[in-house]
């Protein structure tokens, strides 16, 4: 039960950045749709160097935070923005 919970978890960070950078991109919303993949990684490093020195957040949560939705997230937003990307110039040479 535990498998599908992390599943559930790591399937929504990752769907929800995607569909949200994919329609910002595609409405040409470039310089948002890089924001918040900025401050997406910006937030998986600084989990992952909480993780490794004292920085006030516990090492474990810090790495299931990073690992858990930080990833899922960042890699989620990175297809979204590519698929929007594509989209956006799909429909300009249509017109």
């Amino acid at each position: 039960m535990a498998q599908l919970l992390v599943l559930g978890v790591m399937l929504t960070c990752a769907v929800l950045p995607f569909a949200l950078l994919t329609k910002l991109m595609r409405a040409g919303q470039s310089g948002l749709t890089l924001t918040i993949i900025s401050v997406i990684g910006a937030t998986l490093i600084i989990f992952i160097y909480a993780s490794g020195r004292p920085f006030g957040i516990d090492p474990v949560f810090a790495m299931t935070v990073a690992m858990l939705a930080c990833v899922p997230a960042l890699l989620g937003s990175t297809a979204g923005a590519f698929l929007g990307w594509l989209l956006r110039r799909q429909d300009d040479r249509r017109v």
